[in-house]
């Protein structure tokens, strides 16, 4: 059967969206020589720049930044470059001078985190997904709420593709809520400071691509963007412990719009 011009268009869409939440996931997390091997695979910049573009002119343009400034590293040097910037502006522990965690923005007592974490953890298991592997990272983390919402445009396309309705009306419905009461809420605030912290450096183009695509996003789903900002919750000494920011992976794993091995285990029946 042939598919119609929509149909192709939503499936393109959904599979750009879902890498431009992939290139937000990984450059989030921690700066190693294979993070950089991931992050400079030639085979992606054959197809992002175009893809992006159909997203939002200011994501391509953010993302041709990223490009320019990659193109001028090599690995090792790029690696050890990074991790002082990262330590600098994210640190080891929850509160960095740009805490990159949902629940440490804005207003709420400690107890109502638990509550917070608790919900950002529902969405998760809704899907079949858990936090998984050598991840010692919180549920809130930009990279792995990032990569939860990737996860969700891959199956959007996938049930474009297979011609799922119910499919597709679920996987938008929980990326419009998960916009509306976390993603879209709190991140313009953490990149409100990642901009302020280190203008013109890899975290400030990343944050500029991630500002364009998350109003973007907010836009195609109808939902109030955050304020830029929320001010940091009264710090939680219990929460002040080091954080785990990322995956290791090697060089060319794995193709297509996931940088690392899934935060997130997906079970076998896609749901």
């Amino acid at each position: 059967m042939v598919m119609q011009n929509t149909t192709i268009e939503d499936r393109e869409n959904a599979i750009a969206r879902s890498a431009a939440y992939g290139l937000i996931a990984h450059g989030f997390r921690y700066p190693d020589v294979a993070w950089f091997c991931a992050l400079s695979d030639a085979s992606r910049w054959r197809d992002w720049p175009e893809s992006f573009k159909e997203i939002d002119d200011g994501v391509h343009r953010a993302l041709i930044a990223i490009r320019l400034l990659i193109a001028e590293w090599n690995a090792e040097s790029a690696a050890a470059q990074l991790q002082s910037s990262f330590s600098s502006s994210f640190g080891h522990s929850v509160r960095g001078a740009c805490p990159p965690y949902e629940l440490e923005y804005g207003l709420g007592e400690i107890v109502q985190r638990a509550s917070d974490l608790a919900d950002v953890s529902g969405f998760y298991s809704a899907f079949g997904m858990e936090l998984g592997g050598a991840v010692n990272e919180r549920p809130d983390h930009v990279s792995v709420e990032a990569e939860f919402m990737s996860v969700l445009c891959t199956k959007e396309a996938f049930g474009v593709e297979s011609s799922d309705s119910e499919l597709c009306e679920a996987v938008r419905s929980a990326q419009r809520e998960f916009l509306d009461a976390h993603l879209g809420q709190w991140t313009p605030a953490f990149l409100r400071r990642v901009q302020d912290a280190q203008p013109n450096g890899f975290y400030a183009r990343l944050a500029d691509l991630s500002v364009a695509f998350i109003q973007k996003e907010c836009e195609r789903f109808d939902v109030a963007l955050g304020s830029p900002y929320l001010e940091l919750r009264p710090a939680d000494p219990t929460a002040e412990t080091t954080q785990s920011c990322g995956v290791p992976t090697e060089c060319g794993q794995p193709q297509g719009g996931q940088f690392t091995q899934l935060n997130v285990a997906i079970r076998k029946d896609g749901q």
